[in-house]
């Protein structure tokens, strides 16, 4: 009696958790993914009076069942050619071997999320400070990812660039050969006078060139010994920091040949004697530790003293 009770208990224990597991099967919600399209457009570099100029659309789509933010990381196919100050990009690293850069961004400049269905096209603009050439030319390269907030690869898509001729053309395009070191100078640095600023500055001329169309994100000035007292406190015109001895060169990035000219605002020496001091300015250039390929025109001397007529 007990032994046949057992039993059918078990059996009724089974069956109902046959049920329960039939009923749960059919309700289950179904699991959410993250996935994307990508549509990337072709990258035509087009001659302006400063460079080339050229933006490429990219189109990405939420195909998956969940709202979700989307990135992208991009390699750029000529090195120094992507602005990443936009889209909030995290810092820049090097792909092994060259120049190009590999840049983790938002999608959009807000970072907003897509809902499923929906769609964002953003341009991705490329500038490349060199002369334009009377023949067409091209670079490879290029990929953009995209990338799910939920983590992972959803889409990669390649792209090369092609700059079109100062004549219109885009046929048989030759390779552009880019500069692979800097080559920044001072050409010039005038005598100090004050600055009428009324604070008793000093202000000081000084003219830089850049002599080739190497990948940089702009110059700056290092001036050194300072005497006690003398500290760079900006320059005009400013668009940079100036920190103690060092100043950014105002402007951002410069084309080949191109030479421009600013005064930078320094302090005036504790000690009037001081003033005297030999003092070197020293151009270098913002990109990855690359050397400059002309080192001997990279300084140039001056004091602070007031001239005397």
């Amino acid at each position: 009696m007990i032994q046949k009770t057992g039993t059918l208990l078990t059996a009724a224990l089974l069956g109902l958790t046959a049920t329960i597991g039939s009923a749960g099967a059919a309700t289950a919600a179904p699991a959410e993914t993250s996935s994307a399209t990508v549509s990337l457009g072709k990258l035509i570099l087009e001659p302006t009076e400063r460079g080339y100029h050229g933006s490429i659309p990219l189109t990405v789509t939420n195909t998956g069942t969940e709202a979700d933010y989307f990135g992208i990381t991009l390699r750029e196919p000529v090195p120094g050619s992507f602005p990443e100050g936009k889209f909030g990009c995290d810092a820049a690293r090097l792909t092994p071997g060259d120049d190009r850069r590999v840049l983790d961004c938002g999608l959009t400049p807000d970072g907003s999320r897509l809902a499923p269905g929906e769609t964002v096209q953003v341009a991705l603009n490329f500038d490349v400070l060199t002369n334009p050439r009377t023949y067409p030319m091209r670079m490879g390269g290029g990929w953009v990812e995209v990338h799910s907030g939920q983590g992972g690869l959803l889409a990669r898509e390649s792209f090369n660039a092609r700059f079109r001729s100062t004549t219109g053309s885009l046929t048989d395009p030759r390779l552009y050969v880019q500069d692979t070191q800097p080559n920044a100078a001072i050409t010039a640095v005038g005598r100090a006078t004050i600055d009428p600023d009324g604070y008793g500055n000093l202000r000081v001329p000084v003219t830089v060139r850049y002599r080739g169309d190497a990948p940089h994100l702009g110059l700056y000035l290092k001036a050194s010994p300072l005497p006690a007292g003398a500290v760079i406190q900006y320059t005009v015109p400013g668009d940079g920091p100036a920190m103690s001895d060092t100043t950014s060169v105002p402007g951002g990035r410069m084309m080949r040949g191109e030479e421009r000219s600013f005064d930078v605002i320094i302090s005036p020496p504790t000690d009037p004697a001081d003033a005297e001091d030999i003092i070197t300015f020293e151009v270098s250039t913002f990109w990855y530790g690359d050397v400059d390929a002309n080192p001997s025109d990279n300084t140039a001397t001056f004091t602070l003293a007031l001239p005397t007529s």
